[in-house]
């Protein structure tokens, strides 16, 4: 069991000459140019609300932090990656995510209801027959979720 293997904010800072668009950082490094930049580079968030806001850019992203997990690795990196998504995500929304995650290098996508993944990982017992009360409070949004047998059984989201 590894833990957390990655922590990291999404942000990424682009670089615009005329119509090239280049990443110059990612994460950690890309938030600390929040509204530090200059003209030509921009350090943007590509989810928004817990969706996709900028296709591209977010592909870029999960591209560069699959590649950190696997620094040390010899071969080419195609993990199996699980992304939680909001309650209330529309399928669309889901399968730009999945279609991301997969033009970034995942070999499969798995996607989880962010409610559902916080139960798991408080160690709830979600796969009993009695409800358990989550309410997930995020960066653009929270969620509230009544879980029981391995399901979401009503849930709401508040986008902030």
């Amino acid at each position: 069991e590894r833990g957390i293997v990655l922590n990291e904010p999404s942000v990424v800072a682009i670089r615009t000459h005329g119509n090239q668009k280049s990443v110059v950082a990612v994460g950690t490094e890309a938030k600390r140019m929040l509204g530090r930049t200059p003209g030509n580079i921009a350090a943007i968030r590509p989810m928004k609300d817990g969706v996709i806001a900028d296709f591209s850019v977010c592909e870029k992203m999960l591209q560069y932090f699959i590649n950190k997990v696997h620094e040390n690795s010899f071969l080419q990196p195609s993990p199996r990656v699980l992304i939680c998504v909001p309650c209330k995500s529309t399928q669309v929304e889901r399968r730009a995510i999945r279609e991301s995650a997969l033009g970034a290098g995942a070999r499969e996508v798995f996607l989880i209801e962010e409610p559902m993944a916080a139960a798991i990982g408080a160690g709830l017992p979600v796969e009993e027959a009695r409800g358990s009360m989550v309410v997930d409070i995020g960066g653009g949004t929270t969620e509230i979720a009544l879980i029981s047998l391995n399901g979401v059984v009503y849930a709401e989201s508040v986008r902030v």
